[in-house]
């Protein structure tokens, strides 16, 4: 008898666990698993393991994650986190398996990028500190992203474009053009080149010569005028 009531107890309990273990997401904790489905479901394995990674992180409660073929069970060593530190923490645990050539991680190679372990792969076993391992020792995300060599900012780390110079000005890599400081831009830079046609013509006439009819003649007509305005001077 006293054996049945233990069994009921400890089966009691272990319900009350798996209960509490798949407890539904609170609406904000949804809303938040929702914005980032997107960029880090496929790096999770899939949407149920991101929410438990979500839920486990927010809550500092247990993560499970099940995949390829195995399930792999931890609960973080950190205290409960924002939802902007949950994010840096999958974000910064992804990088540093994909710079060890792990771009679809199982569970457990998760839970080593997570809270440190060593993992086997292609070219050789990689021990990986544990992004949150780092974090409970109170490491700041600069110096963590230090430690284990990825940039500290979200996301893959893209150069600048490099400035190259054109027989038009600077543009970028791209192709874009740069606006140089004091340069009109909007409606009136589309317009400018009209307004300052005949200016831009004299320039050019100027500093080009005489080299064709065209030019010769609005210099013509342009020393017409003066000569015109000269003379008036002297009338008056």
């Amino acid at each position: 008898m006293k054996s049945a009531r233990c069994l009921f107890v400890a089966v009691t309990l272990a319900a009350a666990s798996s209960a509490a273990a798949a407890e539904p997401l609170s609406d904000a904790d949804a809303r938040y698993v929702e914005r980032i489905d997107s960029r880090y479901a496929s790096f999770a394995g899939s949407s149920a393991n991101l929410e438990s990674l979500a839920a486990g992180l927010r809550r500092g409660s247990e993560i499970t994650l099940s995949g390829s073929g195995e399930t792999a069970s931890f609960t973080p060593p950190t205290r409960p986190m924002g939802y902007g530190n949950v994010t840096r923490a999958l974000d910064f645990a992804m990088r540093d398996l994909a710079a060890a050539g792990i771009e679809n991680p199982s569970p457990s190679e998760i839970q080593a990028a997570l809270t440190g372990g060593t993992v086997s792969t292609a070219t050789g076993d990689v021990t990986f500190q544990g992004v949150l391992q780092l974090r409970s020792q109170g490491m700041g995300w600069g110096q963590i992203a230090h430690s284990i060599g990825v940039h500290p900012g979200l996301g893959l780390a893209k150069s600048a474009p490099t400035p190259v110079m054109g027989t038009a000005g600077i543009t970028t890599a791209a192709g874009a053009a740069v606006v140089r400081p004091g340069t009109r831009t909007g409606q009136g830079a589309k317009h400018a080149p009209s307004t300052n046609r005949a200016s831009a013509l004299g320039n050019a006439a100027g500093a080009a010569g005489p080299s064709t009819a065209s030019n010769q003649g609005l210099s013509k007509g342009q020393g017409g005028l003066h000569a015109n305005s000269h003379a008036g001077g002297r009338m008056r």
